[in-house]
């Protein structure tokens, strides 16, 4: 009896072996599965990540291609690229990008598509990418403002009040210098006790040691942009760009304009803001040194009016001294708010100079712009005289002005002066027709109104080019004027009267009483006369990606 009891056990353990060896091989076996599956689930991760950073890739390549590396050498902004653009990033990863014009709820937009790819063996992945983008292009050359101020003189860019429409760009980066003793700083000439008598500082005589700096400095050389006889430095946080007060604002429409005035130059551009398609001048204020103060009434931009037909705020300021005077902030309208700083950078936009500096043009080298434009113009020996009822005329092979006795001036190519130009008498008006430039190496003053024919700046367009200044009814018994020009005098600008100016101002520093009007004409940076400085397009792109989406594949 006991025997068949221990058989019977030991054929039950066998069998109880041999369920838990075939339970441990199937939790084995299922366990390599999951193993397995989880192996080929993790690689396709990896391909699906990978595949996502290549159509990321793409989306940079596509935004570096709008901003400034088109792939054949477009102005920036213009790619597109409707059938696909493909780059391998590495073995087994690449993308394919197109960019195409948006339309509908799109419509000035920029969609971009791109599809990466990543490959493993015989196992490939794509992952797409689809971006809305806001792109925006300006030409931000010296002409594409209203007012565009170079070095700035006595701690401030404008002096005086202007009603300003359109853009205004000031620099106020003050004059370059030769550093001779390497002090960081420029130095003007110490005075001394000339005690031998020679005319010269003589090591060991008595000076005055202005700058501390332990040795006598002679005056360093410094190009005098401005023409006032002594190096000015950038402005600072302490000194004013500009000041705006009194009747005084900076806007973004024609508003005030003189209806004569307004019948010469062509409409303005128009934009979709706030769901409505309005008039703007697209105005922009850049000031690189120096605070803008804003006092009283006086306004940058106004309180958009909902209703009209006019952008009343302007599309943004960039100054980074800030704003200061009694309104300060508090009177900055403007589509980017007022806490944003200059947003060129150095040496992306500066005041092109005449007088210094050599300049290479068509193979040969001129000692100046000057000098280049003398011998690309028909040249005039003296003063010239522009003068309502004494006609004149002046031919040559690159430049003839023809004046009648009704004041009617007809202008083509450059014509030089060696002296000073004057637009004369007060209370008339010269009328002129054609494309042409006006020199002179000194002054122009203006005591009459100067106007195009037909239409400014597209068909009739007059520049002005002065070494000197410029003065505007400056003249003993002078009015205000009206005018349509483009005009660059490397000094100074001087305006005495409420005159209503359309076109472009270029120069180092301003003085304006009487707080004239100058508006900008959109057109003119594409319709310069000849031989303006500083006249070939400066292109800046910013972009921002408004929408950003993956999309089945």
């Amino acid at each position: 009896m006991y025997r068949l009891q221990s058989n019977n056990r030991c054929g039950s353990g066998m069998i109880l072996a041999l369920f838990v060896l075939t339970l441990i091989l199937g939790l084995g076996v299922a366990f390599v599965s999951v193993a397995s599956s989880s192996l080929v689930t993790a690689k396709r991760d990896v391909l699906r990540a990978r595949a996502l950073a290549c159509a990321e890739a793409g989306i940079d390549r596509a935004i570096a291609f709008l901003l400034a590396e088109p792939p054949e050498g477009e102005l920036p902004g213009t790619w597109r690229c409707e059938t696909w653009y493909t780059e391998t990033l590495a073995s087994g990863e690449s993308y394919k990008i197109r960019a195409e014009d948006g339309s509908g709820i799109s419509a000035g937009k920029i969609l971009v598509t791109s599809v990466g790819t990543a490959t493993h063996g015989s196992v490939t992945t794509t992952r797409t990418i689809e971006a809305v983008m806001d792109l925006n292009v300006e030409n931000v050359c010296v002409w594409n403002n209203v007012i565009f101020g170079g070095v700035g003189q006595a701690g401030r860019s404008i002096n005086g009040n202007v009603k300003i429409r359109g853009s205004v760009h000031l620099l106020g980066d003050g004059e370059e210098y030769t550093d001779l003793d390497a002090d960081g700083h420029w130095d003007d000439v110490e005075t001394y006790t000339d005690a031998n008598s020679n005319g010269q500082y003589d090591f060991g005589e008595p000076f005055v040691d202005t700058d501390l700096d332990g040795h006598r400095d002679a005056r360093e050389p410094f190009v005098d942009v401005n023409g006032n006889g002594t190096r000015d430095p950038a402005l600072t946080v302490t000194d004013m760009a500009s000041e705006i007060s009194g009747d005084a604002d900076m806007g973004n429409t024609y508003d005030g304009m003189l209806a004569d005035l307004r019948s010469r130059v062509p409409a303005l551009p128009q934009t979709t803001f706030g769901g409505e398609l309005v008039d703007t001048l697209e105005a922009k204020l850049r000031v690189k040194h120096g605070r803008v103060n804003i006092s009283g009434s006086a306004t940058v931009g106004a309180v958009n009016q909902p209703g009209d037909s006019d952008k009343e705020t302007v599309d943004g300021t960039y100054v980074n001294d800030g704003f200061g005077g009694t309104a300060g902030v508090g009177s900055v309208y403007s589509d980017n708010g007022y806490a944003n700083g200059y947003d060129l950078g150095d040496g992306v936009v500066t005041l092109p100079v005449i007088d210094h500096g050599e300049y290479t043009h068509g193979g040969t080298t001129y000692s100046n712009y000057l000098a280049y434009l003398q011998a690309s113009a028909t040249v005039v020996t003296g003063d010239l005289n522009i003068t309502y009822g004494v006609p004149q005329t002046i031919i040559g092979p690159n430049g003839s002005l023809v004046v009648d006795a009704s004041g009617n001036v007809t202008i083509t190519g450059i014509v030089y002066a060696t002296g000073n130009i004057t637009f004369g008498p007060k209370k008339k008006t010269l009328t002129y027709s054609g494309s042409g430039t006006l020199v002179t190496p000194g002054s122009m003053y203006a005591h009459c109104n100067v106007l195009p024919a037909t239409r400014f700046p597209t068909v009739d367009v007059l520049g002005l080019i002065a070494g000197d200044r410029i003065e505007l009814a400056t003249g003993s018994g002078d009015s205000q004027l009206s005018m349509a020009l483009a005009m660059y005098a490397q000094h100074k600008v001087i305006s005495y009267k409420q005159s209503q100016i359309v076109g472009t101002i270029v120069s180092s520093y301003y003085e304006m009483f009487n707080v004239p009007s100058i508006f900008q004409a959109p057109d003119l940076a594409d319709n310069l006369p000849p031989g303006l400085p500083g006249a070939d397009p400066i292109w800046v792109a910013s972009l921002s990606v408004e929408s950003w989406r993956e999309s089945p594949n």
